[in-house]
């Protein structure tokens, strides 16, 4: 006779397996319905990931000093710390099976006071019928410093799926600069969540670039805990053909004199339908907290589906907040300028495209990562010619 223990998880597996994606990425605060942009439903269901990914532990040198690199275990996904994330991600059903079903992982922590000189990279590699359901944690310890690369790609141009969680924790004084990079196949679905707690005077750095998969569905939330702790989140996206993209982003302050941004830069092309909604709240007792929150899409076609959230709550007084959102083409003369000095208008159009999002791309620390992100961009404004 099963225990109660492997029939509790051949259940999860068969809930699992029939879980459409419904109902994902639900705004904080809901607004008109016709406006579409509760939450978002897509076409696919959880992929079983009982497959096994191998994950390759990146290199390190000596002087990054990180006390320990690990593939994620349960005894580590179930220690108090990572269980008190009340997180749900771009979804309960999807949170639970990357907590219940992950097939990789990673689980980083830092030395307390060391700083990291070289960035640890992490590469998932999607193959078809080959999901990736990763479950990562990152513990950076008092007065650490670290920068983690993280990078989502597809060996070809099939159908794949990725389904992942990360949860940080930031202990006082420490600092994470941390970088996602999806270049998932055109075929593929991407739920990438990431959750965040920070201490007294910590701080992380997002930068999060979207330019692949055929549904994009993002949820990012940071909790400023400690006094005068801090989040900015840099986003680059770029969305062509069919593509849905869903980006739900959320930063609570609780601490006194913490600080947030918010910054979104994309590109649409096609019939692209994107849907961006950034959250700034202010708790009760965040006094002189500060938090800004800006999104621009630059529009190539007539037949793209724009829409975006930009939201301020706030249940405390003495705060300050800004929030902006705003799209719009190619200025014109800006193009008529460039082609007087002997570019074609295509290559004007570039010139004008990456100089806008340059300033959030240049923020990665590996020349290699950023010449492959603007070769990619570059690839599909040529397919777009």
């Amino acid at each position: 006779m099963r225990s109660d223990t492997v029939d509790h998880k051949i259940k999860i597996e068969e809930d699992l397996s029939k879980s459409r994606l419904s109902n994902l990425n639900s705004i904080p605060v809901r607004t008109w319905s016709r406006l579409g942009v509760n939450n978002i439903s897509v076409d696919e269901v959880l992929q079983d990931g009982s497959v096994k990914y191998p994950l390759v532990l990146p290199r390190q040198k000596k002087e990054n000093r990180l006390a320990s690199f690990t593939a994620m275990s349960g005894e580590v996904s179930e220690n108090s710390l990572w269980k008190s994330f009340s997180y749900e991600g771009v979804g309960k059903k999807a949170s639970m099976q990357v907590l219940e079903q992950y097939n990789t992982g990673f689980y980083l922590e830092t030395k307390p006071g060391e700083k990291g000189t070289d960035p640890v990279r992490i590469n998932y590699f999607l193959e078809e019928g080959m999901p990736i359901i990763d479950n990562n944690a990152i513990l950076v310890k008092a007065g650490s410093e670290v920068t983690i690369i993280v990078d989502y790609e597809s060996r070809d141009d099939r159908k794949g799926f990725h389904n992942g969680l990360t949860r940080i924790y930031c202990e006082k004084d420490a600092i994470l600069n941390y970088i996602v990079i999806q270049k998932l196949s055109d075929e593929s679905t991407h739920l990438g969540a990431c959750a965040a707690k920070l201490e007294e005077n910590a701080g992380i750095n997002y930068i999060l670039v979207e330019l692949g998969a055929k549904y994009g569905v993002t949820n990012v939330q940071a909790d400023l805990q400690g006094e005068q702790s801090e989040a900015n989140l840099h986003t680059v996206y770029l969305g062509d053909k069919d593509r849905v993209i869903d980006m739900n982003y959320r930063i609570n302050h609780y601490g006194r004199e913490t600080r947030s941004g918010i910054e979104a830069k994309g590109i649409l092309l096609d019939r692209c339908d994107k849907v961006f909604k950034g959250t700034i709240d202010f708790k009760k007792g965040a006094v002189k907290a500060v938090g800004e929150e800006e999104e621009y899409a630059v529009l190539l076609s007539d037949e793209v589906r724009n829409r975006s959230v930009p939201i301020l709550l706030c249940t405390e007084e003495d705060v300050s907040g800004q929030h902006a959102a705003s799209a719009g083409k190619i200025d014109k003369n800006r193009l008529f300028y460039l082609m007087t000095r002997g570019f074609s208008e295509a290559e004007a159009r570039r010139l004008i495209i990456e100089a806008a999002i340059r300033p959030m791309i240049d923020r990665i620390p590996e020349r290699s990562i950023q010449a492959a992100v603007y070769e990619e961009v570059r690839r599909k404004l040529r397919n777009e010619q």
